[in-house]
């Protein structure tokens, strides 16, 4: 899962970055310039070398590229806050905004967003529940709901993996892990795709009305299914929860439930589990000798999981909020600014990892990859995100063992604020 979220808001005006190859306040940096992120990986090596810190005036928010920096970042909860819902909420119209600030989803506790104490007391009964035991004991139910998932692929080739298989493998899979009821998988995406957008998108106006309806809809579908588990429990993370705060082992409150599934599990957890799928199968294919390599050994699989997700992770980076001022490489930036800690540029910071743009799971320093953040907010999903890849990668080893990208394919992305999801990858069987 991701704590990816992000918008703009005017943190006042910091004195011009003298220098900034961006041109003045930064007003030449754009990751969504180019098609596909054409140039993104060009602006951020720019950056890292000639302005590691500077402030973009388009976007409101002060851009740290260099590896190490973005890492103490990651690093410092305390200094440098997760709490970014305002940023959020500052770019909707006031009556949106006024809606949303009613909603759990949006004022109540959570992983993504709060700090300590709230975090720690949050994430403990959490975590067991996706831990890497944990995931080892549910992965006979992730391979099963997968398998049917293989199985429903359309006949003939070539084949879209993002719309045949990753994308229902990663909503069934969040669905069962939550304990919600199956049949209602078609109103839960609706609701998803919400707060999806809500968090990660760009929703046109004209939508921003209907998607705070289904915001409200899914909270109080989530409560009316907290009150069936309590009565009933069921396998899933809600009965787990509900079980461990009447022992007196967690302390959640309903409306903390409902902001957990509906953001930390449910808009973070969904298109996150089907990118790891596409992302690792695209950089496989790209040289199929890495595909015939770990069909052959899958010991090799870690390796080239994790380098899949440094060379291509799924976000841009990450926003905090300074709660002192603070000197990031020899630059003051106030309290209370917004900065955007590029976790993809740092993955690519050549002083770390030589050869960034080569795709190469032979590295030896690839545990100190930052697609899964560091400090206080790692990720909570990456044993799950591994185990889903890991079993989509195995079966559709098995099932078509020649797999190979379509050529000469133009990727397109879903569009977001922050994310790069491919909206599609055409393989051929």
């Amino acid at each position: 899962m991701s704590e990816n979220e992000g918008a703009a808001m005017d943190t006042g005006s910091p004195p011009p970055a003298g220098g900034c190859p961006f041109g003045p306040n930064g007003a030449g940096f754009n990751p969504f310039a180019t098609p596909g992120f054409a140039d993104l990986y060009q602006q951020f090596e720019t950056a890292r070398e000639m302005s590691p810190v500077f402030y973009s005036e388009p976007f409101h928010m002060w851009i740290v590229s260099r590896y190490d920096d973005v890492l103490a970042i990651l690093k410092d909860a305390d200094r440098f806050s997760s709490s970014t819902r305002p940023i959020i909420l500052s770019s909707f119209p006031d009556g949106i905004r006024t809606v949303l600030e009613r909603t759990h989803t949006f004022a109540a506790p959570n992983l993504a967003f709060d700090g300590r104490p709230a975090h720690d007391r949050l994430r403990g009964p959490v975590a067991k529940y996706f831990s890497a035991k944990a995931m080892i004991r549910r992965e006979s139910r992730i391979r099963d709901i997968m398998t049917r998932c293989l199985d429903e692929i359309p006949e003939g080739s070539p084949f879209d993996l993002v719309e045949s298989f990753a994308r229902p493998v990663a909503s069934r899979v969040i669905i069962d892990l939550a304990g919600l009821p199956p049949a209602d998988h078609g109103r839960i995406m609706r609701y998803h795709e919400a707060v999806n957008g809500f968090f990660f998108g760009d929703p046109p106006v004209e939508r921003q009305p209907g998607y705070a309806q289904d915001v409200q809809e899914l909270e109080a579908y989530l409560a009316e299914v907290i009150d069936q588990c309590r009565r009933t429990p069921r396998d899933g993370l809600i009965s787990h929860l509900l079980q461990l705060v009447a022992k007196g082992e967690a302390d959640y409150t309903d409306a903390e439930l409902i902001s957990l599934i509906s953001f930390d599990v449910l808009a973070a957890g969904i298109r996150p589990a089907g990118f790891v799928i596409v992302n690792l199968c695209r950089e496989l294919l790209r040289d199929p000798r890495h595909w015939e390599s770990v069909r052959a050994d899958p010991s090799l699989f870690d390796s080239a999981f994790n380098e899949a997700l440094r060379r291509s992770g799924i976000g841009l980076g990450v926003f905090r909020t300074t709660t002192a001022e603070v000197d990031v490489a020899g630059t003051r930036i106030p309290a209370g600014s917004v900065i955007w800690a590029m976790v993809s540029s740092a993955d690519y910071d050549e002083s770390r990892f030589p050869d960034p743009a080569v795709f190469d799971p032979s590295r030896t320093n690839l545990a100190g990859s930052l697609h899964f953040s560091q400090g206080l907010h790692y990720c909570l999903g990456s044993y799950l995100a591994r185990t889903v890849a890991r079993v989509g990668i195995d079966l559709l080893m098995r099932r078509h063992p020649g797999l190979r990208l379509v050529p000469d394919q133009r990727i397109e992305y879903e569009p977001s604020i922050n994310l790069m999801i491919p909206a599609a990858l055409l393989v051929e069987r």
